[in-house]
């Protein structure tokens, strides 16, 4: 390559490769340890979360949303007769958004002492890493490496000619095509067609399981397909599909049952981990190509350490994130020559939607919970019956509490409704904390508040409901 400069060399004790949350969070923890870190990112810092998945998402959803609201005005005596959106303005909102955040993630970097390098890291040895960019390559030795390469959309089967996009594509369309097939209906899935359907794209959502959002609880995935199919979204699950095909202009999804004709697709199957040459190394991967990993990250090299989608494939940021601090734990007490102590707390990882009604689910599932042989204690609560709710007119949902029928501790709570995501923190500390029906009930919330939703179906379950009549169950009603 010309201009390529002699290979220069250095030392670190942690190099991180992979700029997404969980590799930037392993790298400020590392810092803060005293560590001297490198991290490695040969794209944009934020990877793909904050660059072509979270937060351009979230920021168009959003947008999405005020302008449900603003259609819908006239209930609140709010009159906008000229009312109209512009998609491309929409976008350039989620690019500053986008934009904002990069810059406050280099700082946050520097801030922290972060060596933050552009190239292609690839480990060579067991604590080498050579990065490779226009300027030459680097050799870098490392006490410890952490492996944070993130994943990459799956694809499906589909002629030349056909119009298919990934989920991370569909977020930077030009235009807004007439219609749209989203293929999966998992939490990229789901999201992507309410926010198209909002705006006015015809839209069908195909799932190949029984139902979308399977990592849920059935019954708020139930619920929250009965409200798409009100907002006019075809929603077909149990259908597999076998490849897509391009016929005179337009796209065309064959499935097992059925062929469905639309201007795009969209594909929302899945992500795999970007593992590839891994194994080479002697690292193991799963049958999925996902790096195998114990309780602590720690990789079948002993100095190396694996976190995010790289472990996962499909996996949630705040997961990663979290992963990320416990790989550094576990270095931190290998360079003190300390061994480590039992594994972590495995926590339950919050599943959330942003579409409207949202929907959360933290801990078990009612079908979770029952393969487990536990004998479960069910109380729902509706918005419909809360102040908070009301005065929003966002009413539509539920919130479900499931308590271990022996011990009366929570271990599942789900929620179907407006601003649910923001209700995660209060529904995982319940969880994680063992938080009995009684003491989860006994905090005083906020009146009036969607809070409040949760305490009243923990009270509906400890058999002294308020504002509802009907007492607990053990299972669906």
């Amino acid at each position: 390559m010309r201009g390529r400069s002699k290979v220069l060399k250095f030392r670190w004790d942690v190099v991180v490769i992979g700029g997404g949350p969980a590799g930037y969070t392993a790298a400020i923890r590392a810092r803060q340890r005293g560590f001297n870190v490198l991290l490695v990112e040969k794209d944009e810092l934020g990877g793909t979360c904050l660059n072509r998945g979270c937060i351009p998402s979230k920021a168009l959803i959003h947008c999405a949303k005020v302008w449900q609201t603003v259609k819908n005005a006239g209930q609140f005596g709010v009159i906008a007769p000229e009312a109209h959106f512009d998609w491309s303005e929409m976008q350039r909102w989620a690019n500053r958004v986008v934009s904002n955040l990069r810059r406050g993630l280099q700082s946050l970097l520097k801030h922290h002492g972060v060596t933050v390098e552009k190239g292609e890291a690839k480990i060579h040895g067991v604590n080498e890493v050579i990065v490779s960019s226009d300027d030459g390559e680097k050799v870098h030795t490392a006490k410890a490496v952490i492996l944070a390469m993130g994943s990459s959309p799956a694809q499906i089967p589909c002629e030349p000619g056909a119009s298919v996009l990934t989920e991370e594509q569909a977020l930077f369309l030009p235009s807004l095509p007439k219609s749209i097939v989203v293929i999966g209906g998992g939490a990229s899935g789901v999201e992507l067609a309410w926010l198209f359907n909002a705006l006015g794209v015809k839209v069908t959502l195909v799932e190949m399981l029984p139902q979308i959002l399977p990592m849920m609880d059935a019954e708020v995935a139930e619920g929250l397909g009965q409200s798409f199919e009100k907002q006019g979204i075809d929603v077909q699950t149990s259908t597999k599909v076998n490849f897509v095909s391009a016929r005179q202009g337009k796209t065309v999804v064959h499935t097992e049952t059925v062929k469905i004709e639309a201007d795009l697709v969209i594909c929302a199957i899945g992500r795999k981990a970007n593992s590839d040459g891994l194994s080479q190394l002697g690292i193991n991967l799963n049958l999925d190509g996902s790096v195998a990993v114990n309780e602590w990250q720690q990789t079948t090299i002993p100095t190396v350490f694996a976190v995010g989608d790289l472990v996962h494939g499909s996996g949630t940021a705040h997961e990663g994130m979290m992963e990320g601090e416990w790989a550094v734990e576990a270095i931190a007490r290998q360079f003190s020559g300390k061994p480590l102590p039992p594994a972590p707390k495995k926590l339950f990882i919050p599943v959330c939607t942003y579409t409207e009604p949202q929907a959360l689910s933290v801990g078990l599932t009612e079908k979770e919970a029952k393969e487990k042989g536990l004998n479960v204690e069910i109380a729902r609560f509706p918005w419909r019956a809360n102040g908070a709710a009301m005065a929003s007119a966002l009413t539509e949902g539920f919130v479900k509490v499931i308590a271990d029928a022996e011990t009366k501790r929570v271990i599942g709570l789900h929620i179907l409704g407006a601003d649910a995501v923001n209700l995660n923190g209060e529904a995982a500390l319940i969880v994680e904390s063992e938080m009995t029906v009684d003491q989860a009930a006994n905090i005083v919330r906020q009146h009036p508040s969607l809070s409040e939703g949760i305490k009243e179906a923990l009270w509906a379950l400890a058999g002294l409901p308020l504002h509802i009549t009907k007492r607990p169950n053990r299972g669906r009603e």
